[in-house]
Formats: C-alpha cells, sequence, structure tokens
C-alpha cells in the first residue's frame, strides 16, 4: 500500500471519528464497552463529559462507573446488566445520575448484548443519552395539565353553582309570583257579572292557558338548571324523577335500575357528575339514536360506582366522533372529558345499526361508609 493510500485512509479514518464525537456531541450521547470476563470498559469522549470524569483518569472500572448512580437507579442498573447478559436481550433504562458537580441528570442506557459462537455473552455496548432537559420538558407539562385539569374542575364546580342559584332565583321569586298572579285571575273572573264574564270568556281562558304554560315552562327551566330533588333527596330519586320526565315526554321506554348501598354516600360532586351524564346520553338518544328502549343501570360499592346506558337506536361510526357533520359529537366528548376530570373511565361501545353502550366507573376519593341499619 502506498504512502499517499494510507493517508488517505487516516485522513477518512480521523474524519469519521470526528463526525462520530461531533454527533455524540450535539445528541449528548456517549457509548461503551464492557468485556464480560475481563471487566474492562472503554468510554467515548463525549462519556467522560457526560459523566464530568477528565479524561486524563482513564476509562473507570465497573465499580466506578455504578458509583455515579443514585441508589435506586443503582440497583436497577446492576439488574439490567445482570439481564442482559443472562438473556442476551437489549435492555433500555432510565437513570438518575449524581454528578461529581452536584448536579442531578437523567440519564437513558441502552445496552446490547454481544455473544461468542456458543451463545454467550462476553460483551456489552452500550449508549447513555443525557435526557435531562427532555425530563423537566415533561414535568412542567405535566404540571401545565395538572393546572388546566385544576382550573377545568374548577369551572365546572362554578357553572354547577351558578345553576344552583338561578334555579333557586327563579323558583323562589318567578314561581311564588306566577302562582298569585293565578289566585288574582281567578278572584277577578269570580268577581265579574255573568254577562262580562261570558263576553271575555275567551281572553279570560287564554289568560289562564298562558299562565299554565307560563308556569310549567319555569319549572322545566328550573329541573333543567338544576334539579331541586338532587339537593334535597339525593341522585337516585333526581334520576327516577328526570326518567319519568323523559318517559312521558318523548315516548320512549326507559328502564332505570339503581343497585348498592352508598349510592346515597356519593359525594356532592360525584352525583351532579352521574346525572349530568345520564341527562345528556338520554338527550342523545332522543335527538339521534331514534331508540325504542333505554336501559341505565347505577350501582355503586365502597370503592367505586358504575354508570351503564343501552339504547337499541341505530348507533353511529366510533370513527367519525367529534369530526364535523357527525351528529352525536361534542356531547359525548364533553362527556368522556368530564369523567376523565373526575380520575374515571369512560368506555363507549357503538356501531351503525347495532345501538350504543355508555360505561362509565368513578372512583371514590376515600371508602365510603357503610349504611347504618
Amino acid at each position: 500500500m502506498t504512502t499517499a493510500r494510507i493517508k488517505a485512509l487516516r485522513a477518512a479514518l480521523d474524519l469519521t471519528e470526528w463526525r462520530l464525537e461531533t454527533t455524540q456531541r450535539l445528541a449528548q450521547v456517549g457509548d461503551w464497552e464492557l468485556d464480560r470476563d475481563s471487566g474492562r470498559m472503554t468510554w467515548s469522549r463525549e462519556l467522560f463529559r457526560l459523566f464530568e470524569r477528565p479524561e486524563a483518569l482513564g476509562e473507570p472500572d465497573i465499580n466506578e462507573a455504578l458509583a455515579h448512580y443514585t441508589p435506586a437507579s443503582l440497583d436497577r442498573t446492576r439488574d439490567l446488566f445482570w439481564h442482559a447478559i443472562d438473556t442476551g436481550d437489549r435492555c433500555t433504562l432510565e437513570q438518575e445520575v449524581l454528578l461529581p458537580s452536584g448536579q442531578l441528570r437523567h440519564h437513558v442506557t441502552v445496552i446490547e448484548p454481544h455473544k461468542d459462537a456458543n451463545g454467550r455473552v462476553f460483551r456489552l455496548y452500550g449508549t447513555v443519552q443525557d435526557i435531562t432537559a427532555r425530563k423537566r420538558l415533561e414535568a412542567e407539562r405535566l404540571r401545565h395539565l395538572a393546572r388546566l385539569a385544576e382550573l377545568s374542575r374548577h369551572l365546572i364546580a362554578v357553572e354547577e353553582s351558578e345553576r344552583r342559584q338561578l334555579a333557586s332565583a327563579l323558583h323562589d321569586r318567578a314561581s311564588p309570583n306566577l302562582a298569585a298572579l293565578h289566585i288574582l285571575l281567578a278572584n277577578l273572573v269570580d268577581s265579574l257579572p255573568d254577562a262580562v264574564r261570558r263576553a271575555c270568556e275567551p281572553t279570560l281562558e287564554d289568560a289562564a292557558a298562558l299562565l299554565a304554560d307560563t308556569t310549567a315552562g319555569i319549572r322545566e327551566i328550573c329541573t333543567d338548571l338544576r334539579p331541586a330533588t338532587l339537593d334535597y333527596a339525593g341522585l337516585e330519586p333526581a334520576l327516577r324523577e328526570y326518567v319519568e320526565a323523559f318517559r312521558k315526554r318523548t315516548r320512549i321506554d326507559v328502564v332505570f335500575a339503581a343497585t348498592g348501598e352508598h349510592i346515597h354516600s356519593l359525594e356532592s360532586s360525584a352525583q351532579t357528575l352521574l346525572f349530568r351524564l345520564v341527562k345528556e346520553a338520554l338527550t342523545n338518544c332522543a335527538k339521534h339514536a331514534c331508540a325504542g328502549r333505554i336501559q341505565i343501570a347505577l350501582d355503586s360499592n365502597a370503592r367505586q360506582t358504575r354508570l351503564s346506558i343501552a339504547d337499541d337506536g341505530v348507533g353511529f361510526d366510533f370513527a367519525q366522533l367529534g369530526e364535523p357533520g357527525n351528529t352525536p359529537g361534542l356531547g359525548l366528548i364533553t362527556m368522556r372529558e368530564r369523567v376523565e376530570l373526575a380520575g374515571g373511565v369512560f368506555v363507549l361501545l357503538t356501531r351503525p345499526g347495532d345501538g350504543t353502550v355508555i360505561e362509565v366507573s368513578i372512583p371514590h376519593s376515600r371508602p365510603l361508609p357503610e349504611r347504618p341499619s
């Protein structure tokens, strides 16, 4: 081989090594090798930098290298090394590293075992990447998500409070006034001479009908905003009352069954959530499902409450949920979000022509007490 050829190969090798070192530095990735029998390690230059080890000290032995890890990471790292050696499997592990400068860094290590002709692992090759910045971003994202969830729960609570106040105001002020108007109108009719009463009878009947319709409308608005039964009697009576009114209004056969001795002990927020879920589901059924029968099952034990709503309607394509023009979209998405905010699980089962089933489970923040006998 000519001198020129040797120089060219050395130049190419130097360029490759420079590219590798540059790539490792930019990606914050170092690599190492460990000989199983001798325990000797070799480190790349970037790995020295990641562990803040001067290159003049040379590569550490395995025990020196492991000394950088926090106690919890040390145990997992040892287990991972032996797992790779015993099984020959490629392994990945996130670790916490305490550097000589006092910084706590996060690394991810990937181990690739090498086997000899007999299948025995004789060498481990690994890469180490500093993911501290990524972990910080993940932690920040989780903090933002937690804050968003907290704000969402607060908005829901504020909305329910405003609903309750508005329903109370309508009930306490409008309803008594309408009842008084009904009495005044009846007294006025009784005080009219017969001839005048007969002449005004159509107008008086229209006024009475309008007054009755307004009273019924106010009552319906109050129930829609916040049924009083939910506050003074609890979830089960409120649902039975609403289901009965829905059945009369829509002529849809609705079967409601409640089991378990803990429904009465649910927190107010959980009762409100479950009531809203049933109301939204029934509204969707009436608008979109073309259902003839709906079955609602509510069950509560000491640890969780389960709700199931099943209809025999037309169903829909689950893949189109939330897409523009898909009729049962936003309401179901809102239902799922509210359940997940409460730490629960929302399951939707449907397909075109085969009805829809909604299954919800809400965990209790603490085990509910047994109902006194």
